[in-house]
């Protein structure tokens, strides 16, 4: 029903005609991908819309090599990449989707397979944005779908709504995502495609999260992204942190997560994990 649900909002949004204005999306962003001015749309229909509005979402980035603790050899060392875009459409409506993918590329003996694909799409309509004396004042409603596209009984997926207010205040940027998971029956036969493959997952994800984002005058640029379940003493923290180089857009990357849920496969598994690689941002 969720999936209908998502098909169905995309079908809306690709009805719709387009903003007259996107003045209320120029403010400057911190977070990747949100900072990118969306452009005026045209009245050519969704061909002639595609491409304008059109920005990096979520953190674009590649980290070669990633290690955790529960590495114990070379072939447990992964590659890690993430991918995330959205196109704006009209009334300030976005569709956004996000790839992030572990790939065991020294594993030979299994032909080198990614262990794991975590895709989320997401429908959200974006607040008009409101300039104060503290700072510049949003929030985002939406939609979203998690899964794994695997098979049971390896299959994670959920859905949730969510309110994600945020102010940016300087070169600081400040956002708490609040959500509320949409639910689904119980599951008899383990095996059985239909029902929640992941029902305890709140207890290691919560119920939110905070995201905290400075960039310096000469991009450098630090994230904490922390979300915890007080009730259950669980959670996860990931630290990115990016340097530019000589090349325009690209940057050098760092991470260390650490906690429950760096995917939906490990949502009920804590490990630490830390990288190197490149970031790509607008």
């Amino acid at each position: 029903m969720t999936r209908s649900l998502f098909i169905a909002a995309l079908a809306l949004l690709i009805l719709l005609p387009p903003a007259a204005s996107a003045e209320s999306l120029n403010a400057p962003r911190l977070t990747a991908g949100a900072g990118e001015k969306s452009q005026p749309t045209s009245d050519k229909g969704i061909l002639g819309r595609l491409g304008r509005g059109f920005s990096l979402h979520k953190e674009n980035y590649i980290l070669p090599l990633t290690w955790g603790n529960t590495a114990r050899d070379a072939e447990d060392a992964e590659v890690k990449f993430q991918l995330s875009f959205k196109q704006h459409f009209g009334r300030d409506f976005f569709l956004a989707y996000t790839q992030k993918s572990f790939w065991r590329i020294l594993d030979k003996e299994d032909s080198r397979p990614f262990r794991v694909t975590d895709h989320n799409p997401q429908v959200f309509y974006r607040l008009p944005q409101r300039s104060t004396p503290w700072g510049v004042w949003g929030a985002d409603l939406g939609y979203e779908h998690e899964s794994n596209g695997a098979r049971e009984p390896t299959s994670r997926s959920w859905d949730r709504l969510y309110i994600a207010p945020f102010v940016e205040y300087g070169r600081l940027r400040t956002e708490l995502k609040l959500w509320r998971r949409i639910s689904e029956e119980v599951k008899e036969d383990p095996l059985d495609p239909a029902g929640d493959e992941n029902p305890d997952i709140e207890e290691f994800y919560g119920y939110g999260e905070l995201r905290l984002s400075y960039e310096s005058l000469h991009r450098h640029r630090a994230l904490l992204m922390l979300r915890w379940n007080f009730a259950m003493d669980k959670g996860g923290l990931q630290l990115d942190y990016s340097i530019p180089t000589r090349i325009e857009n690209l940057f050098i990357h760092t991470q260390l997560w650490t906690g429950y849920g760096e995917s939906l496969i490990d949502y009920n598994r804590s490990l630490t994990r830390y990288g190197v690689g490149l970031q790509f941002r607008q």
